[in-house]
């Protein structure tokens, strides 16, 4: 064998390796982005679903608070009520569609892992 037919071989050999790493990095770096997306908007239905406890809380202590003082009028009727009923429904709803993009972000990974790989 010669040796420029060898060098091509060599050459050509390494730059097909160098492509398949680099097709690899670039997907790993992707999955790794897609995981810290998943993870971002997992922590983020977390402190969510612990703000709308602590509003339940909320709610029920001023509920209690208002049943307590004789003469007072249906605590859902207080505005102090009303207004913890709006921001838990906000809450709720904030929620909801943070859970719908993380859904969305899972389905797509699992979608992306059932591709074959090329």
């Amino acid at each position: 064998m010669k040796t420029v037919e060898l060098w091509s071989r060599i050459k050509e050999t390494f730059y097909k390796a160098t492509e398949a790493i680099v097709e690899k990095t670039q997907k790993v770096a992707e999955k790794a982005k897609e995981s810290t997306e998943k993870t971002k908007y997992k922590v983020e239905v977390k402190k969510l679903e612990l703000n709308i406890a602590k509003k339940f809380a909320e709610l029920g202590n001023k509920v209690y608070e208002l049943h307590l003082k004789k003469g007072e009028e249906n605590p859902l009727n207080q505005e102090e009520v009303k207004q913890i009923l709006e921001e838990i429904t906000n809450l709720d709803r904030e929620l909801a569609q943070t859970q719908a993009v993380l859904e969305k972000k899972i389905e797509e990974e699992k979608k992306a892992m059932e591709q074959p790989a090329s």
